[in-house]
């Protein structure tokens, strides 16, 4: 199953991706990370190169498609011929620098102009840990400096000029809505809904917050795609009178909810003539509450999906508007899962709002006698014991891969610590770290780990 390319909103997209290490060189996990990207690449036919943080792998990666880069004939088979570069340096760049038209499979629709080197030099090394290095003009040059920015958390829209926007073009004009969202996950939401045609009258979102580790006053991904895209904003602390009074200016017929991160007053839910629509990930009503992704992968589910349904004062209890299963691979987490339900969840929606705006859909009441909860994560609920049950370990890490993680705690000359994983595999009935950072260490191979005197408590 390939890997979800993750879209600008993401934030694995704007931070330093990090070294691979001389152990993971030839491991089993460095080869599983390559076939994710190459599978990914390899569904994208205008895709010539990837890098690793665009499938939310925070490693200093990338590879091409040299056979995409040459021209071929209408209906020729094309043999893939994939360059990795793993750690990659431009040790030499020309002082001439070109203008190139650019895109990027991780801001999709978007196109505009940049300036590059137009002939770059890369050392870096291959899947054994060799150095090498490789030259070149025109589309690899381009296609080296545009990927050594993602690992740098630099986007091509950050420096490019005369942008525009390519979208498929509605077959109808939507009615105005309103869309409370906050975090990426809502984000990623609006982009593709924006790519279907379908564009908020008004966004409402969280008010700007400390983020990041010097913990800056920062507005949310929502905020942000609102002002990348022009669309009118309100960033709030508290829902109030004036907000319902600014609302119905802008004339909307219905709502819009994808993770907003507050509670919708009742008054306001009945404000909107339709209602308001909310984007739950999971086959209501299995899994209501703020974890649904974490707490299906938390029980071993092997299926789940995604759920519109129309909003009702009580939590997640709404009407059914759609629904679409979804089955899970063994080796997903949270990571890889939410974005395929959250890619689910926006199409689902563009799908059906036609209908729904025209009063062609019959809403359905849930079962409330089979509802289940996943309520809000604690830190403490990523702990381990890696004594214990390996399946229930190996399901809460792929629960809590993205957010909060998992850790353990080991001993060392009498001295507890506190063992993060980064990475972990299941197989044979036993659960083991593969990655992991020790208290104020850094990254390292658990066996490296082992070897180093620690014993996991």
């Amino acid at each position: 199953m390939a890997a979800e390319i993750v879209q600008n909103g993401h934030p694995v997209l704007r931070g330093t991706a990090a070294e691979v290490p001389e152990s993971m060189f030839g491991t089993p996990e460095l080869e599983k990370m390559l076939k994710e990207m190459e599978a990914a690449l390899d569904g994208e036919a205008d895709g010539v190169a990837l890098a690793a943080p665009q499938i939310a792998l925070p490693y200093r990666i990338f590879i091409v498609r040299y056979d995409r880069m040459v021209p071929h004939n209408h209906g020729e088979t094309q043999v893939p011929e994939v360059g990795v570069f793993i750690n990659p340096t431009i040790v030499k760049s020309s002082r001439r620098r070109v203008e190139c038209d650019e895109g990027c499979l991780s801001v999709r629709g978007v196109y505009g102009k940049t300036e590059r080197h137009e002939r770059a030099t890369v050392t870096a090394y291959d899947t054994r840990g060799k150095k090498f290095e490789r030259g070149g003009g025109g589309l690899l040059a381009q296609a080296f400096q545009h990927e050594i920015d993602h690992l740098e958390g630099i986007l091509f829209i950050d420096h490019a000029h005369d942008t525009y926007t390519m979208e498929p073009v509605s077959d109808m004009e939507h009615e105005p809505f309103v869309f409370f969202g906050t975090p990426y996950v809502a984000a990623d939401t609006l982009e593709l809904l924006h790519f279907r045609g379908i564009t908020p009258a008004l966004i409402v979102t969280s008010a700007d917050a400390p983020r990041g580790r010097g913990m800056q006053m920062m507005p949310s991904e929502t905020k942000e795609w609102a002002l990348s895209h022009q669309v009118p904003v309100i960033a709030v602390d508290e829902i109030d009178d004036s907000l319902h009074d600014t609302i119905a200016a802008y004339g909307p017929r219905y709502g819009i909810a994808v993770a907003f991160g507050k509670i919708l007053p009742e008054s306001l839910i009945n404000s909107f003539p339709k209602g308001i629509l909310n984007i739950h990930y999971s086959l209501l009503p299995k899994y209501r509450g703020a974890s649904p992704v974490e707490g299906t992968l938390l029980n071993g589910e092997t299926e789940t999906g995604v759920t519109i349904q129309k909003m009702v004062y009580e939590l997640d209890a709404g009407d059914i508007i759609a629904s679409k299963k979804v089955a899970i691979d063994p080796e997903e987490t949270t990571r890889e899962l939410r974005a395929r339900l959250i890619e689910d969840g926006a199409n689902l929606l563009a799908d059906i709002l036609p209908a729904y705006e025209q009063g062609m859909i019959t809403p359905m009441p849930q079962d409330h006698t089979n509802a289940t909860h996943s309520g809000k994560i604690a830190k403490e609920d990523g702990e381990l014991t890696l004594s214990g049950d390996a399946k229930k370990n190996w399901n809460t890490y792929r629960a809590y891969a993205e957010s909060p993680g998992t850790y353990f705690f080991a001993e060392k000359t009498g001295k507890k610590v506190r063992v993060k994983i980064r990475t972990a595999t299941y197989g044979n009935g036993t659960f083991m770290p593969l990655r992991v950072v020790p208290e104020g260490k850094k990254e390292m191979d658990y066996q490296d780990f082992l070897r180093g005197g620690y014993t996991p408590t």
